[in-house]
């Protein structure tokens, strides 16, 4: 009987996980806020460029010694690239979604007419000096963008699928998320830099597994009303 169920809660893992992450982004159920109220006169176009990646890539107890019968959990760094990568082959290009949720939350806030993320690198000298050049650039840094996480069998080997499979996690943690702003005027003069973070927590189930990018979504959220207050002065001159 408990064969049956844990095969059960398996192919059921893998058939919604499959279906539920076939296109990751960040931007998903993002809700960004309203116009920044008592902001300036907008200007006229900032451009986002895709984040310079200077996380760490700690290692990870392997997987299989939750299985070790008394073993209570497993220590775990998930980072989004490898996480859809692992499930169904996705190559997640999460520096481009993370610059398209930040163009998406300032393009909502108001504090330009045009906020554009920045295309692959052979375009982007077009967009910088071409004809309608930005007045500002923010250049981004991901310092971290991870979900720490323990992964448990409860301590009862393949056993712990049956509580699994009635709804208990079997991943518990928290998504991490630090970056750096850096704007600059159109000339790539440095006008302020400043950096963010914040901490979500996110449980997963068998059946349930992409509130891990949820919660880096969540994160950011926290974020972004810091950062908008950030760049709008920045542009103001009102940065110090």
């Amino acid at each position: 009987m408990l064969r049956v169920i844990s095969l059960f809660a398996v192919v059921l893992m893998v058939v919604l996980q499959g279906c539920t992450i076939a296109n990751p982004s960040l931007t998903y159920d993002f809700m960004p806020g309203g116009k920044l109220a008592g902001n300036n006169p907008p200007v006229r176009k900032i451009v986002i460029m895709k984040p310079l990646d200077i996380r760490g890539h700690a290692g990870t107890t392997p997987g299989i010694m939750a299985y070790v019968p008394l073993y209570p959990y497993v220590r775990e760094i998930r980072e989004p690239e490898a996480f859809t990568y692992d499930w169904n082959g996705y190559r997640f290009d999460y520096e481009m979604d993370f610059t398209e949720l930040v163009a998406m939350d300032l393009r909502a806030s108001g504090i330009a007419v045009d906020v554009v993320a920045s295309p692959e690198t052979t375009q982007i000298p077009t967009l910088i000096t071409g004809k309608n050049p930005p007045d500002y650039i923010i250049k981004l840094k991901l310092n971290r963008l991870d979900w720490q996480k323990k992964f448990t069998m409860y301590g009862v080997s393949v056993v712990g699928f049956v509580p699994q499979a009635l709804g208990a996690p079997d991943e518990y943690g928290f998504a991490y998320l630090k970056y750096t702003a850096e704007v600059f005027d159109a000339q790539g003069r440095p006008v302020a830099t400043r950096t963010f973070s914040a901490t979500e927590s996110q449980n997963s189930w068998l059946y349930y597994f992409t509130g891990y990018l949820r919660a880096l979504t969540r994160a950011y959220a926290q974020t972004s009303p810091d950062l908008r207050r950030f760049v709008a002065d920045s542009v103001a001159g009102g940065a110090q």
